[in-house]
């Protein structure tokens, strides 16, 4: 009898824990549909340019679909052009490579891991302009299962404000945000040594969480501070990237939560509105949440690409006036004194 009545409270708590997850795994579905659907005739998807096409890819992937190879295909068209217009674009298409299972060392016949390393700056350790970027580059080098220069990780970790935010171009008059705060989580995930600007940075994300459970671009943003779905999903993979539940406390605002806020945001048609004042279907805003859903965090899917190691920074250039002698003339010299003592040698066996 005890044994039967153990079967049945395990048989309805695992109703209880399914329910939930068979709800999300419907949402989904039916945003994939409504992705499948905004493929153009080129390959492309619905947006603003390559760079949707590449989340449109990774959210594919993040909710288990294979990408159309002429996605791909459409991708490395631009890899000539969008792949190497900055840092945070040649990161997104080798996300969007690695996701779709291509090699990001030849895409449209750009190596994009050697082009990311034309983006570093050894001086200061970061890639490309901005933090938004240097973020991204750090998760492609994730996706590419290789490690960055201690510098970048040390460079993103000293970017951080005092509010334990990031902004998206690093300035404190900018004032931090959720995006680029959420990215730099991501990217930072992992590392022993980002584990207090980690701490820091879920502090600053708890306190932008509306009471609806969602989150905005920013509390003080001169836009208002509605929660929307691109920010409520960049802020959900940021906490499945701590390593926590956004469906439990502390996330938990009553019987709100930042996972029940995003999936709220879904519309009839399966696709994401941008906002409740915004109703209209939102490509972007659904390429960014379903990975969320799905309960992916950033990259997608990574891989071992030891040939990338030494691509991504470029080694450090030899001088070319002074030190050059310092560096030819002892290896001459040695080989002058080796080329003697070999003549002697031989006259001595020969004695």
């Amino acid at each position: 009898m005890r044994r039967a009545i153990s079967c049945v409270l395990a048989l309805f708590v695992s109703i209880l824990l399914w329910q939930p997850v068979a709800a999300q795994a419907d949402v989904v579905a039916a945003a994939l549909r409504w992705v499948q659907a905004q493929q153009q005739a080129d390959g492309s998807f619905a947006g603003f340019g390559p760079g949707d096409t590449a989340d449109a890819i990774v959210a594919l992937v993040a909710g288990g679909e294979q990408p159309p190879a002429n996605a791909m295909t459409y991708l490395a068209g631009q890899a000539a052009s969008y792949g190497t217009s900055s840092a945070g674009a040649t990161a997104k298409l080798i996300l969007a490579a690695v996701a779709a299972g291509r090699d990001p060392l030849n895409v449209g016949g750009v190596n994009l891991a050697r082009q990311l390393g034309t983006t570093y700056d050894p001086a200061t350790g970061q890639y490309g302009a901005d933090v938004y970027g240097h973020a991204l580059a750090l998760l492609a080098i994730k996706a590419m299962g290789v490690q960055p220069p201690a510098a970048a990780i040390d460079r993103l970790i000293a970017l951080q404000l005092r509010d334990g935010g990031w902004s998206f171009d690093g300035a404190a008059a900018t004032g931090s945000d959720t995006n680029t705060t959420s990215l730099a989580v991501m990217a930072l995930a992992g590392y022993a040594r980002a584990a207090d600007a980690l701490s820091a940075a879920r502090t600053y994300l708890r306190g932008q969480q509306n009471p609806d459970g969602g989150f905005p671009y920013s509390q003080t943003s001169a836009f208002g501070n509605a929660s929307d779905a691109n920010s409520t999903a960049a802020v959900v993979q940021a906490i499945l990237a701590l390593g926590e539940d956004p469906n439990a406390a502390p996330w938990r605002q009553g019987d709100a939560t930042p996972l029940k806020a995003l999936v709220a945001f879904q519309n009839q048609s399966g696709a994401f509105r941008y906002q409740d004042a915004m109703p209209d279907d939102n490509a972007l805003a659904t390429y960014q949440a379903i990975p969320a859903i799905a309960g992916k965090t950033l990259p997608v899917v990574s891989t071992t690409i030891p040939a990338a190691q030494s691509l991504i920074a470029p080694a450090p250039n030899l001088p070319t006036t002074g030190g050059e002698e310092v560096l030819v003339w002892p290896v001459v010299l040695m080989g002058v004194t080796l080329l003697a003592l070999g003549v002697w040698l031989r006259r001595r066996q020969a004695l």
